[in-house]
């Protein structure tokens, strides 16, 4: 089961977050809004950091992938992340 396909068909509330980082699958999932729910997610690996975010006629859709490496630590690949999803719910937002 993939990522995308293993959320619910709508945005997360707190206790759904906090589910996902006491899961064995990821070492970090954080939300880019502090408001509830959350519509854009950061999903962190050891090997990988991913964008995520929500829209209500698409549903989820990631949005960006940063692969983890000694060049690129977890930190550049959140940044890296959490600027795509602000540019992808601006592009959004002007549509």
């Amino acid at each position: 089961m993939g990522l995308i396909s293993s959320l619910p068909p709508r945005p997360l509330k707190a206790p759904e977050l906090s589910s996902l980082n006491r899961s064995d699958a990821f070492e970090l999932v954080v939300s880019v809004e502090s408001e509830e729910p959350a519509r854009s997610l950061l999903f962190a690996t050891e090997g990988w950091v991913k964008g995520v975010l929500f829209d209500d006629e698409e549903g989820w859709t990631a949005i960006k992938t940063v692969e983890l490496d000694e060049e690129t630590r977890r930190v550049d690949g959140l940044q890296t992340c959490e600027e795509a999803i602000l540019a992808a719910r601006d592009h959004h937002a002007e549509d």
